[in-house]
């Protein structure tokens, strides 16, 4: 995922779900689960509106950086 292309409400979006900027989210220290989940999220609901957050629970975190780094060929079209 490329963060230079995510529009302000996906920011927005990210933000609220993890409640930290977007600055901090990845810095040292900083807990990674929700971060990493709602950066899934906001990738996956580009391509699929209608993915909810909840449904992204149980994705391993190989799934979620695959996903998200552009390794998932449904990413492809």
């Amino acid at each position: 995922m490329n963060f230079d292309n995510l529009t302000l409400g996906d920011i927005e979006e990210i933000e609220l779900l993890t409640g930290a900027s977007l600055d901090v989210l990845f810095q040292s220290g900083q807990p990674k689960g929700r971060a990493m989940r709602a950066v899934y999220f906001i990738s996956r609901k580009k391509v699929e509106p209608s993915y909810k957050f909840e449904d992204s629970a149980n994705v391993t975190q190989k799934e979620a950086m695959d996903y998200v780094q552009g390794n998932n060929p449904k990413d492809k079209s």
